[in-house]
């Protein structure tokens, strides 16, 4: 008898709440297209999460995949040099 199983990981990221309309330049592909994120990387079984193995807040590019951990301090100041400009 032969049992197949499939091991791997799977992102679950989403908007970080309260940030949702926040967009900044890229610093690689110079685009407006960086957005704060909400990251969460789940080990899966049989396309099942089970556990996370990466956690945090990032700003991460749609366009280039471009990503930068962050904080939400560093989110309010970046907010706030925004709303000067």
């Amino acid at each position: 008898m032969f049992f197949f199983f499939t091991c791997g990981s799977q992102d679950f990221s989403s908007q970080l709440k309260g940030y949702e309309h926040m967009r900044i330049v890229c610093p690689r592909c110079h685009n407006v297209s960086v957005s704060p994120i909400k990251k969460r990387n789940f080990f899966t079984f049989c396309f099942i999460p089970i556990f996370p193995i990466a956690w945090g807040e990032e700003l991460r590019c749609g366009i280039c995949g471009y990503h930068q951990k962050t904080s939400e301090n560093e989110l309010q100041q970046i907010q706030n040099q925004q709303g000067r400009v």
